[in-house]
């Protein structure tokens, strides 16, 4: 069924449960910078305590996490977007975008427009600043929401949607499904990185199997990847340096409502 809130432009919808943002880019502060860890990061099970969570890890999330620990997540689960994408294009909704990493490699693999949306402004400052190699933004907009809220986004609005890191630890479930299918139209792509640990545990086998059984959605290709580089393994936090992922690509069927 159609949302009833009205639409903006781009069929983007701003409101109470999606803040369509222009962020300003996070510049250099003499503030002392609050030391952030995986650990930390995994035991934040609610929206304010994720918000604040990735406030705080905002400024060096990129240099203390990301290039530290040897973080490969987001540029393998690009890679196999593009390589299932096929012929649908259009419109890409990065889920979770933080502070723009995925953006940056789609637009690296000529994929554009692109559409971010996080629960944290100050993540999604810094994926304000994020370009191309041309220097251009490789955003189209980004959204403050939490993704297990509504979503102030039209329906059928995306060609294709897109996560790395989201499905892990923290409060988002594969209850967000239902949003981010009812956003995308008729034929979108989707690749989706779950953490392996948690996905029948969290659910998300069976909330699979009853989208698939419904015929809202493809028999989803399941692909086993590394989270972290290898060589980087002594500066993982705890026994978290062979964590693996599972990316699920599947397609949204014609005629589909989420179950």
């Amino acid at each position: 069924m159609q949302n009833p809130r009205a639409e903006t432009g781009d069929g983007l919808r701003p409101g109470n449960s999606g803040k369509l943002i222009e962020p300003v880019p996070m510049g250099d502060s003499t503030e002392p910078v609050p030391e952030i860890g995986l650990e930390a990061a995994y035991a934040a099970k609610t929206p304010s305590g994720n918000k604040t969570l990735y406030e705080d890890w905002a400024p060096t999330y990129e240099s203390g996490f990301i290039e530290y620990m040897g973080y490969v997540y987001h540029r393998t689960v690009a890679d196999l977007f593009v390589v299932h994408q096929g012929e649908v294009k259009g419109e890409v909704l990065d889920v979770g975008c933080g502070t723009g990493i995925v953006g940056v490699e789609l637009r690296r693999l000529d994929i554009e427009p692109i559409d971010g949306i996080d629960i944290s402004p100050a993540m999604l400052s810094n994926a304000a600043a994020k370009t191309n190699a041309d220097g251009e933004a490789a955003y189209r907009h980004l959204i403050a929401a939490d993704l297990m809220q509504p979503l102030d986004i039209a329906d059928d609005t995306y060609s294709g949607v897109i996560s790395a890191g989201t499905f892990t630890h923290g409060h988002v479930g594969p209850e967000a499904f239902d949003e981010m299918l009812r956003v995308a139209r008729t034929g979108a792509t989707f690749a989706l990185g779950i953490n392996a640990e948690h996905f029948v545990e969290r659910g998300f086998d069976a909330k699979f199997a009853s989208l698939v059984a419904a015929g809202v959605i493809t028999e989803p290709d399941l692909i086993d990847i590394a989270i972290y580089e290898p060589d980087h393994a002594a500066n993982v936090e705890g026994d978290h340096f062979d964590d693996r992922a599972l990316v699920a690509i599947f397609r949204k069927l014609a005629g589909a409502a989420p179950v």
